[in-house]
């Protein structure tokens, strides 16, 4: 017979806390797709791209983010939303660090 006091269950957050938590990462997301378009004539001065081009920088950023976010959540479904929540939010914020402190290159 199994002991379950190695893993008590956890208290439930509170519902607006979560509800608060959700909103704020759905703006970080919504802040990032923005920062990609306002970025976009920068992006195109310095690799001399097309308006075409431009749209499909858009179009890949945004294909990718709901890419992962579908895989995200039949992961969260199967383990525990909580942890893959906070690793996805670590791993976006991670990634928006490192691009955020990238320098251009220099053709």
């Amino acid at each position: 017979m199994r002991s379950t006091t190695a893993n008590p269950p956890r208290k439930p957050a509170p519902k607006s806390l979560v509800l608060a938590i959700c909103c704020l990462s759905l703006l970080i997301v919504s802040m990032d797709a923005t920062i990609v378009n306002v970025a976009l004539p920068t992006i195109g001065r310095e690799f001399e791209t097309s308006v075409s081009g431009l749209q499909w920088t858009v179009d890949a950023y945004l294909l990718a983010l709901a890419g992962f976010l579908m895989v995200s959540g039949s992961v969260a479904d199967r383990f525990d939303r909580r942890r893959i929540f906070q690793l996805g939010l670590l791993t976006f914020s991670l990634g928006s660090l490192l691009c955020s402190l990238a320098r251009p290159l220099d053709f």
